[in-house]
């Protein structure tokens, strides 16, 4: 017998979901469910549908469709049952093979629309068990040989009908795209490509979704923490992105990423074969569809860079694998002609006093200083608007240690020139961010100890503004004579 919780720990992976124990210790058996059901009235419908008779649930369906309506005292709907019947087989005590069990089991597709179009609401209702929706269990991934042709079919059907159940999320808050990233990946998460009849098959149920809505592949920023599709797909397969890395022997000499033209074939030929580099390319494309003008170029390298709190294995792959894209501007996301390093330092750092993870601020850091070393010129480079790297880093509040301290290196020359937007220099700027920082409700607690480590975590803060305003200054102090 089959529970509705499936998410298992991968062994190469250390990324967990908060469900899957949660799941695992309040999932209820079939058997249980059914004595449930014998206590209470409920449906004849239901009470069918989770006998998985499905002759007679279209049946009954055809003749009162309001029975569809029916909700289970644990969130489940006919809909639900149905829905899992193809994806996780639960089978009947009086079946005799497992391919008869199987074959009777399923639920017919064109029930399955029949089911939501009797009751669209179905599509967004959440079980109370694991907080899934039809749609989550349509896209979790339960078995290494899952049809996903089916999947997709399934999903067609419910995004039609109900098209609002994409953005239904769990008490975790996942979409069904995450939930279909993260089982996925916990499938297939060696380097091996899987044993698919074609190039496009694996990512066939990503590409519905994301094209139903682009939006769900957008990154979601909350007190300076990341997450999103692209965030998931890189914690569920850390370990592969760092065995990718080295996989071509691509070494670094003098501590700058050196690629030629052999090795960056190289590098290109092996990440294509790599399941989760399609998917990414997919995620970053369609992220970029809700802003991208008609007719532009894609750039992996350039929707990498502008997809904030990026992680630097995906920039390094990229910068790796397209190499050329670090000199080329932006076309995609309309008149700045942003270069990669101007997106990267346009990651906003506006995180919270009392943030313990700021992952923004650091991968920031990080992507600055590896795209320096590959083109330092980038560093003197303004974009359409007369805006620097320097100009865009400081008024998004990064500090000195942060990626300032580079890019004045590269460019003392941009400590003297105004925004051409503000006019004031970045010195100035840098103080403006912090004003505005500055500008915090102290947390409501009654205890000592929180508020003492509020006022701490704030001090070292503004110690870091303090010290790139005079790190700016000391750069080029000629800056005082030309704003004085």
């Amino acid at each position: 017998m089959v529970s509705f919780c499936f998410f298992k720990q991968c062994p190469t992976n250390n990324t967990t979901l908060d469900m899957s124990e949660k799941g695992r210790k309040k999932t209820t058996s079939p058997q249980s469910l059914l004595r449930l059901n014998e206590e209470q009235t409920v449906t004849e419908l239901y009470r069918r549908a989770f006998k998985h008779q499905w002759d007679r649930v279209s049946v009954l369906i055809d003749l009162d469709p309001k029975e569809a309506c029916y909700i289970h005292h644990d969130g489940m709907t006919a809909l639900h049952l149905a829905v899992i019947s193809r994806t996780n087989y639960v089978f009947n005590d009086d079946a005799t093979t497992e391919q008869q069990q199987q074959r009777n089991n399923r639920a017919p597709l064109n029930l399955i629309e029949k089911l939501v179009i009797a009751y669209p609401n179905a599509a967004t209702t959440l079980c109370r068990v694991n907080t899934y929706s039809p749609l989550a269990y349509v896209c979790l991934i339960v078995e290494n040989n899952c049809d996903l042709a089916d999947l997709d079919a399934m999903t067609r059907i419910l995004l039609k009908h109900s098209p609002e159940c994409s953005k239904v999320t769990t008490s975790d808050g996942l979409t069904a795209l995450d939930i279909h990233i993260v089982s996925y990946s916990r499938r297939f998460y060696d380097l091996e490509p899987e044993n698919a009849p074609s190039g496009r098959t694996n990512t066939l149920l990503l590409r519905t979704l994301l094209e139903h809505d682009p939006f769900l592949a957008k990154v979601r920023i909350s007190k300076d923490k990341v997450s999103g599709a692209v965030e998931l797909l890189y914690r569920s397969n850390t370990n592969a992105f760092f065995k990718v890395l080295t996989l071509d022997d691509i070494k670094m000499k003098n501590r700058r990423l050196s690629i030629d033209l052999k090795q960056q074939k190289a590098v290109v030929r092996e990440v294509t074969k790599w399941w989760v580099w399609k998917w990414l390319i997919l995620l970053l494309k369609y992220g970029t569809l809700p802003h991208k003008k008609r007719g532009a170029q894609f750039y992996a390298l350039q929707a990498a860079a502008g997809h904030v709190g990026c992680p630097p294995s995906i920039l390094t792959i990229a910068m790796k694998a397209f190499p050329y894209q670090l000199k080329e501007i932006d076309r995609m996301y309309g008149d700045d002609a942003n270069l990669p390093l101007h997106e990267v330092c346009a990651w906003p750092c506006k995180c919270d006093s009392t943030s313990t993870d700021p992952v923004i601020s650091s991968r920031k850091g990080v992507a600055i200083a590896m795209l320096l070393q590959e083109y330092p010129e980038a560093a003197k480079i303004s974009n359409r608007h007369q805006q620097t790297p320097l100009e865009l880093a400081v008024s998004t509040g990064t500090t000195w240690d942060i990626g300032v301290r580079k890019l004045c290196r590269f460019n003392p020359e941009a400590v003297c020139i105004p925004s051409q937007k503000t006019g004031l220099y970045p010195f100035m700027t840098a103080a403006v961010a912090a004003g505005e920082k500055m500008r915090r409700q102290q947390p409501i607690s009654s205890s000592k100890r929180l508020l003492m480590t509020y006022y701490k975590n704030l001090a070292k803060q503004d110690l870091q503004f303090v010290r790139t305003i005079y790190g700016i200054l000391r750069t080029n102090p000629s800056v005082l004579i030309n704003c004085f």
